[in-house]
């Protein structure tokens, strides 16, 4: 199945894949050098490819050395190539350290006579203006480059200008005054002139240069009305102005101003769009008064594209948390905009209303209910628009829909409407108009997990008539998924488990996978493993055979813990039961890994629940065994004796400690795997978090007892403990895992009632072991569901550790003199997925690097020292630059012998917290003495000259014997 794949793998064929770096760069090098302008061509377009694979600075820096050179001597053909190789490789520039050089020959073309070369050139320095932003000649050639009489060579010089603005403040103060002139004068073609405007938007590194820039901007809208000079002169301020945060609020009354006065569409359109664009970033500048100025213009304007742009603007202020800084009147025109547009012919015009109407809603913008005019119109609207097929209007469905989990969220009450409306629509919609509704009401109840209850028969007929068509695999899945989320936690009925069965039997095997996953992520097992159970045996690896059996132990595992009696009589033998088949089960995954795909999240997580079960086993029999085996006379005796009332239940203490360490170890476990999934989602980060706090809870209540039997008293703090994580979760809540905070709450409240500041322990032992049973059987049946991060990963990071220096091919130690430090380079590049930074973003690397004596020479020389040095732990902290970071190590390894210097990199996220990624590497090393070890060879040498010798005289004195015999 498509799920083992959660790490995705990069497939791509080409030269120097089974190549390293060094012969890389040789046959890079072999390339250049060739007469065959062709070979020289190809190997300079693959060398982005060549930087991605080996992101390392030495060859990055020698690679781009050797294009320079082939610039400074080749063709305009070739150096074309070489530019876009500069532009590709943007984010490996920085790795270039012989900068100087590299510009030097790059440089070096500029004074050609070749116009066409000059302007490659200035193209080609402005791609590397990152690395060389404050190079003074470049600076210089740029600005005389833009009096060039020669069209191409100046268009060049614009780019390269418009590029050095972006990185340079220097080069910006410097030029400012340029442009202005060039623009104002004469002999400037217009066209020209459009090209300079643009670069004034990058004069942002200083107040001084960005108000001069916006002053020749403002300057420019005077002088020259033409609509071409307004439009592109104003999104230039604007982007000066988001970027500087200069004036925010006179730009927009500046843009206001040329909205209502200027006749011409096309520039009130620009100043809708520039609007909108402040609004997203500056929202807490706007005022009531500039909302009122544009509610008022949506009723003057007669255009409907003018219209539909006003509203956004007012979606982009309404639609942000700031907009509660805004105090509007009960009869301010932004309301005035919803009610007349809400139903208005144009689609997208009503549907922006209706969002701009859900905003004011939801934010209590106005001191008036909306709640129903919102959901009435909500309603409406995806009743029009469900049963269209186009894709504009499904583009307006997904807004109307996305407003009505917004309503839903704010205010729960309406959810019940909400659900109604769209449950009677899935039997009557189109396909795709059914995925996005069942996608609603998913998310709808997420919100409220009650909504769907009432509506299960709806979705189960739909369900029954998708059944028929085959094509709509993907509704029936979603359907699924609609059931499953409607009796979470809860047994499924008989019916609904026949319809899901009889489903999945015409679906094809991916369908069923994932209804199967599903079924396993909203806690209906049964389903799951009747679904798995068929599946096995249609995979076509043996891979996919043993990961989908995995999960069919897994499911099996959960079904025995769902089939505990009422009265918690069959408990112990359930949880036998389930820890056998997650044995099972975690052995079957090991098996499904593989070199690319190890699977480890997938294994720890089902060890962790095992380990889990195990205390849990271990627990109710120590709570048997009590019941069963009272304390004995003896300790009755001791207790009378020393007035001790503990020693009684001494015994009890003891067994009570080792569930005690289970729980620890099942936490620990918990802990090491949280740590470890950096790519995991919230969802799936919190389901670990859930099960250790399950653990420690159960630490907490058993830790109490403990306290209690030796003490008479109970441990106030670990009870508080308790509360502070109950209090701690409350946002959690609404999650999934609601019912195991439930049972933590249900435990604190049993606990501080049944456990008074002084309580006699003879009197609530057997009550005490009661709670712990309770307690257990309430973890059991309330069992977080499997993660999402368990079957698939939405975002992806990947560190690559190079070590220098290296072991030998044969794996021999590195030699090293004892009373010298090795220094270790570790470099690494950050790899990141197609959707990096999704949930959280490396903000550094943390490389760790801890040494052990393995093996201690035999030759030591005896020198007296007590405290030998034969361990080390060092840790660094690097920040990554574009995806590559490097430090090193001195390493001390004064005791003779072999030493193993093992490297761990983690990763720190935006929030500073440590994540146990790897990889992890190791290298040996040989410390050794040089006059031991030139006494060992002297010994040797001694001992095979002695052996000659022997031999030697066994020789002659056997040639003797032989000629005395003779």
């Amino acid at each position: 199945m498509a799920t083992l794949g959660n790490n995705r793998q990069i497939a791509s064929i080409s030269f120097e894949q089974e190549q390293d770096a060094n012969s890389a760069l040789a046959e890079l090098d072999k390339a250049i050098r060739s007469g065959q302008i062709g070979v020289q061509c190809e190997a300079v377009v693959k060398t982005p490819r060549l930087f991605e694979k080996y992101p390392f600075p030495i060859l990055i820096n020698s690679a781009m050395l050797k294009l320079a050179d082939v610039f400074h001597a080749g063709n305009n053909f070739i150096r074309l190539c070489i530019l876009r190789v500069a532009q590709q490789s943007e984010k490996h520039l920085d790795k270039i350290f012989t900068v100087d050089e590299f510009t030097r020959r790059i440089f070096g073309v500029i004074h050609s006579n070749d116009p066409v070369a000059r302007a490659i050139t200035l193209r080609t320095l402005g791609s590397v203006a990152s690395i060389i932003s404050e190079k003074q000649n470049v600076h210089h050639s740029v600005i005389l480059c833009l009096d060039s009489h020669n069209a191409v060579e100046v268009e060049a010089a614009i780019f390269a200008a418009e590029k050095f603005c972006e990185k340079s403040k220097t080069f910006a103060a410097n030029v400012c005054s340029k442009i202005g002139v060039m623009i104002a004068g004469l002999a400037t073609p217009s066209e020209m002139k459009l090209k300079l405007i643009p670069i004034l938007q990058h004069m942002h590194h200083d107040t001084e240069t960005a108000t001069k820039a916006m002053d020749l901007c403002q300057s420019l809208l005077t002088s020259f009305p033409a609509g071409k000079f307004v439009m592109l002169t104003l999104c230039t301020m604007t982007q000066l102005t988001i970027k500087s945060l200069l004036n925010i609020q006179d730009h927009v009354t500046r843009l206001l101003t040329y909205l209502t006065s200027d006749p011409r569409s096309s520039v009130k359109a620009v100043c809708l769009d520039n609007l909108r664009q402040i609004a997203l970033r500056a929202a807490y500048l706007w005022t009531s008064q500039n909302l009122e100025d544009i509610a008022k213009f949506t009723f003057q304007t007669s255009s409907l594209v003018l219209k539909v742009k006003a509203v956004c603007v007012l979606n982009a202020v309404c639609g942000s948390v700031a907009v509660t800084l805004i105090s509007l009147p009960p009869d301010t025109a932004v309301l005035e905009v919803c009610r007349e547009f809400c139903y208005h012919p144009n689609t997208e015009l009503a549907t922006q209303a209706v969002q701009l109407l859900t905003n004011l809603s939801k934010f209590k913008c106005v001191p008036c209910n909306l709640t129903p005019e919102a959901v009435g119109a909500i309603q409406a609207h995806i009743l029009l628009q469900a049963g269209s097929t186009e894709e504009k209007h499904l583009t307006y469905l997904k807004m109307i829909l996305r407003c009505a989990v917004e309503i839903c969220k704010g205010c729960t009450d309406v959810s019940d409407m909400i659900v109604q409306t769209l449950t009677n629509l899935i039997g009557l919609s189109e396909e795709a108009s059914q995925l996005y509704i069942c996608e609603c009401l998913a998310a709808v109840g997420a919100e409220c997990p009650s909504a769907l209850d009432a509506v299960s028969p709806h979705i189960l007929a739909s369900l029954t008539t998708a059944i028929s068509d085959s094509s709509r695999d993907i509704t029936q899945v979603h359907m699924c998924t609609l059931l499953f989320q409607a009796g979470c936690q809860k047994p499924m009925s008989a019916p609904i488990h026949g319809q899901v069965v009889a489903c999945i039997s015409r679906a094809s095997p991916w369908v069923a996978y994932k209804v199967a996953r599903q079924a396993m992520r909203y806690c209906q097992y049964q389903v799951a493993y009747d679904i798995l159970s068929s599946l096995s045996l249609k995979a076509v690896t043996e891979h996919v055979h043993y990961w989908l059996l995995g999960l069919q132990h897994s499911c099996a595992a959960e079904n025995h813990l769902k089939q505990v009696k009422g009265d918690n009589s069959d408990l112990v033998a359930c949880i036998a039961d389930a820890v056998e088949m997650y044995v099972k089960s975690h052995v079957t995954l090991k098996a499904a890994g593989t070199p690319t795909n190890p699977l480890e999240f997938s294994c720890a997580y089902v060890n962790l629940r095992r380990n889990i079960l195990e205390a849990h086993h271990l627990l109710l029999l120590s709570c048997l065994s009590f019941s069963a085996k009272p304390p004995p006379a003896i300790s009755t005796a001791l207790a009378l004796t020393n007035e001790q009332e503990g020693l009684r239940w001494t015994h009890v203490a003891q067994q009570l400690e080792k569930c005690l360490k289970d729980y620890n170890e099942a936490s620990l476990l918990a802990s090491t795997l949280y740590k470890s999934a950096f790519d995991a989602d919230p969802g799936s980060l919190l389901n670990i978090n859930v099960l250790q706090q399950c653990c420690d809870c159960m630490k907490s209540v058993i830790s109490t007892i403990i306290s209690t039997i030796h003490t008479g008293k109970s441990n106030l703090g670990e009870r508080q403990f308790m509360t502070s994580v109950k209090d701690e979760m409350k946002s959690y809540m609404s999650s999934g895992v609601s019912s195991v905070i439930s049972v933590m709450k249900d435990i604190s409240a049993a606990m501080d009632k049944l456990l008074p500041d002084n309580s006699s322990t003879g009197a609530i032992s057997y009550k005490l072991m009661d709670i712990l049973s309770w307690s257990v059987a309430s973890f059991v049946r309330a069992s977080p569901s499997y993660p999402r991060f368990f079957y698939q990963t939405l975002q992806n990071t990947v560190i690559k550790l190079a070590v220098s220096p290296q072991q030998s091919p044969n794996q021999e130690p590195i030699p090293l003199r004892a009373d010298t430090h090795l220094s270790l380079k570790v470099e690494g590049v950050v790899q990141l997925g197609e959707r990096p930074a999704l949930f959280r973003e490396v903000s550094s690397v943390v490389i760790s690097v801890s040494t052990n004596l393995v093996t201690r020479s035999t030759s030591t020389v005896p020198t007296g020292k007590v405290n030998e040095t034969t361990s080390v732990q060092l840790s660094q902290t690097v920040q990554p630059h574009n995806d590559y970071f490097m430090t090193s190590f001195v390493l001390p390894f004064p005791v003779l012998g072999i030493h193993t210097a093992k490297i761990e990199a983690g990763v720190v996220d935006e929030n500073g917290v440590i994540w146990n990624t790897g990889p992890r590497a190791t290298v040996s090393v040989r410390s050794y003495d040089e006059n031991i070890q030139r006494q060992q060879q002297q010994q040797h040498q001694q001992l095979r000259a002695a052996a000659r010798a022997q031999q030697t005289s066994s020789s002659q004195q056997m040639h003797y014997a032989q000629g005395t015999h003779t």
